[in-house]
């Protein structure tokens, strides 16, 4: 039986890249400020990007490394 912590390290890398994309990339757009708005985006996608990056990693090691 394999009880981890993984799968909530990726839920909440999918929530907080999902909320920054959401929530502070249209606050800065609004506001038109250019540079924050694009360290968000790039944040944003950084976490979610983490996030499936983790489950690759998981799966290779799961099934061709143990």
């Amino acid at each position: 039986m394999y009880i981890g912590y993984l799968t909530y390290v990726i839920l909440i890398c999918w929530v907080t890249g999902g909320l920054i994309l959401l929530t502070d990339v249209k606050a800065y757009k609004n506001a038109s400020l250019k540079k924050e708005h694009k360290v968000s985006k790039f944040l944003g996608w950084v976490n979610i990007s983490i996030g499936f990056g983790l489950i690759t990693t998981n799966f290779i090691y799961l099934h061709f490394m143990w």
